[in-house]
Parts: structure tokens; C-alpha cells; sequence
């Protein structure tokens, strides 16, 4: 009998310091995810305007692109414009804005048409 009480305090003893263990790691894990979030909110008001504004002018050339496209051909969409357009230059995202292409699409159009010497985006 004495075995059996030592063996089941020790289990007691082991499974306490276990929950206080967890416990300690979800209060530091509770901590690191409130300081990261304020980090992240903190790097967010610093660039976030910059980045915003960055994104808006790459939205504006894409959607100018489409425009000149739909003037020029009087379509919106397909293999063949996406062809025109890679030859032109445009990117993968412009591609798959303008011309409604997957990622790949526009990554093997862009691939196959575009001249040497052209910027790739990825």
C-alpha cells in the first residue's frame, strides 16, 4: 500500500507541475501574441499609407492597360490579348487582371511571348 500512495503522489506531483507548465506557456504565448500585434500595428502606421498608395498606382497602371486594350481591340479578355499584351510588356498581374488568367496562364503566355529583355515579374 505505501507503493501505491508514492507512486499516485508522484503522478499527482508530476501531472501539477505539467499544468503549471502549460499554464506559463500560454500566458507567454498570450504575451508574445498581444507584442506582436502591437508591432505589427505600429509597423502598419508607419508604412501602411506608403504601401496603400504603392498599391493604388499598380492598380491604376493595370486598370490604364485594360483601358487602351478594350480601345484598341474592343475585348476584354482571352489568350490572344494576353499574347498582345505579354509582347508589350505587361506583367504576370496584368495579365491575370486584364485577361482573367490564372497565375500559370499568365506565367507560360508570358513565357512563350515575351521578348528578351523584358522585365519579368513573378
Amino acid at each position: 500500500m505505501p507503493v501505491t500512495f508514492i507512486a499516485v503522489s508522484t503522478a499527482l506531483a508530476g501531472w501539477r507541475q505539467a499544468r503549471i507548465g502549460a499554464e506559463r506557456a500560454a500566458a507567454l504565448a498570450d504575451a508574445l501574441a498581444d507584442a506582436l500585434e502591437s508591432s505589427l500595428r505600429a509597423e502598419a502606421a508607419e508604412v501602411g499609407p506608403r504601401a496603400d498608395i504603392a498599391e493604388l498606382c499598380g492598380r491604376a497602371d493595370r486598370l490604364t492597360l485594360k483601358q487602351a486594350r478594350i480601345e484598341r481591340h474592343g475585348t476584354a479578355g482571352g489568350y490572344q490579348d494576353a499574347i498582345r499584351l505579354s509582347q508589350d510588356g505587361a506583367d504576370d498581374h496584368v495579365l491575370m487582371d486584364t485577361c482573367g488568367l490564372t497565375r500559370g496562364e499568365a506565367q507560360l503566355i508570358r513565357n512563350l511571348y515575351q521578348p528578351d529583355g523584358v522585365a519579368q515579374a513573378h
